[in-house]
């Protein structure tokens, strides 16, 4: 699942990934949303499905999302 160290992590990863794509367009990502209401509850869980949508690189980096869909910039 997606560790974010602290909010600029976040912000930046959310910048990155969530800015740019069909699922944010209203700013309402599900999985974000997801991320940020259970994170501490699922991350000790292996099975939890927030380990597959966000999940993490061998190195310990968040990869991107599983659900990410690049929007059309207008």
């Amino acid at each position: 699942m997606g560790y974010f160290s602290n909010g600029t992590e976040g912000e930046l990863y959310h910048e990155v990934y969530c800015d740019h794509c069909i699922h944010d367009e209203n700013g309402d990502c599900v999985v974000w949303a997801a991320h940020l209401d259970f994170n501490y509850d699922e991350c000790n869980k292996p099975d939890s499905i927030l380990h597959m949508l966000i999940p993490r690189s061998k190195g310990g980096g968040n990869e991107k999302c599983e659900m990410f869909i690049r929007r059309e910039e207008k």
